[in-house]
């Protein structure tokens, strides 16, 4: 069978480019391996253009959100399931300067609608300092649009769930082959198993742990709070708190650290004593060196692509980003210079060119 795309990896970001590939009636298959921990199946789904520990827009924050808004919006119509909702994020303020700060973006016309302050009373939590409210914020139920997409995709026999190996992917007359398809482009969707992947490990991809506990507590307040970690409401009475950030710790497991740290934080602002853990859960981000996203085409294999390198803000970047890559292959616009993996190009070694060459096989 032939198509015009092979999509490797169904987390957030392989999600975005077959739901995009197929409202412009693009020929493709999507193949994931369906690993349990990685940071898309943990992800909580906090979508928001702000920077919190510096009270900043973040690098094309309100372009990001805007784009992605409008993206999962749609999807909210078509799948008639409301996997996306607006919210309001409460911001715990840990001293006066970071107050002085957050009033004085509050009166930059560049916030405006972005950052306001909360002058009601919220029970339970311990704010001496004030609270800020981020105005522009949404969550993405990520396990139900995971699973939307997923099973719309098998509907259409365009998933497979299969592990991907790079070893039987070829390349004929520009053409790749895997499993007995031929596919006219491949994009990798990845994440941090892109670093075991020959096509494109020479790329400073850091996997970045996090971990996140599951609550159960009748004094949280029902709203989103963040004071550095965040607690975020499920069901009633139910929560997720979390995350940690780790770069040393690659380990397939919950840590009592990552526990202990969560509970920690959370004591600063609430009393802990009712509060029951009731699970806890971990997933690698994929970030990368620079702290900017992984977009592009193999500096070697023409119409091999990789989105990836965007740590804890896929779902925020991912929608637009995946839309530069594609008008990249489509209508040659040149992708960001900030994203695009050229700027990594003198780091492919012998092993990646040996790759490469091993790819051209014979019929």
């Amino acid at each position: 069978m032939n198509y015009e795309f092979l999509v490797i990896g169904q987390g957030i970001t392989g999600s975005i480019v077959a739901l995009q590939l197929k409202k412009s009636l693009k020929k493709f298959k999507l193949i994931d391996g369906g690993n349990p921990n990685t940071s898309s199946k943990v992800a909580t789904g906090i979508v928001h253009p702000i920077s919190l520990k510096r009270c900043n827009l973040s690098w094309r924050g309100k372009e990001f959100y805007e784009f992605s808004d409008a993206f999962y919006k749609e999807i909210n119509d078509e799948s008639s399931i409301d996997l996306y909702k607006s919210y309001k994020l409460l911001r715990i303020f840990a001293s006066f300067e970071e107050q002085n700060n957050w009033i004085g973006k509050t009166n930059n016309k560049i916030y405006k609608n972005i950052l306001s302050l909360c002058n009601k009373k919220v029970d339970n939590l311990q704010n001496m300092f004030g609270i800020g409210v981020v105005e522009l914020c949404s969550r993405l139920f990520v396990n139900e649009f995971l699973g939307f997409v997923s099973s719309s995709l098998l509907k259409s026999k365009i998933l497979k769930k299969d592990l991907f190996k790079a070893e039987n992917l070829k390349l004929k007359n520009n053409r790749f082959h895997y499993k007995g398809d031929v596919y006219s482009k491949v994009i990798m969707c990845d994440g941090v198993n892109a670093l075991k992947n020959p096509m494109f490990n020479y790329l400073p991809i850091i996997p970045n742990k996090g971990e996140l506990l599951k609550v159960s507590s009748n004094i949280l307040p029902p709203q989103i709070i963040n004071c550095g970690i965040f607690s975020l409401p499920e069901t009633k009475n139910i929560f997720t708190v979390g995350s940690t950030y780790s770069n040393d710790d690659q380990k397939n497991n919950v840590t009592i650290g990552a526990k202990e740290y969560l509970m920690k934080k959370l004591n600063k602002i609430i009393e802990i004593d009712s509060i029951n853990i009731t699970d806890q859960k971990f997933g690698f981000r994929p970030t990368s060196l620079d702290r900017k996203p992984l977009v592009g085409e193999h500096p070697i294999i023409k119409n091999l692509y990789t989105v990836n390198g965007m740590g804890s803000k896929a779902i925020l970047m991912a929608p637009l980003l995946v839309k530069e890559l594609l008008n990249y292959i489509y209508l040659k616009k040149p992708l960001n210079p900030m994203v695009n993996i050229n700027r990594y190009s003198k780091k492919i070694n012998y092993e990646n060119i040996d790759y490469a060459n091993s790819l051209e096989f014979s019929i």
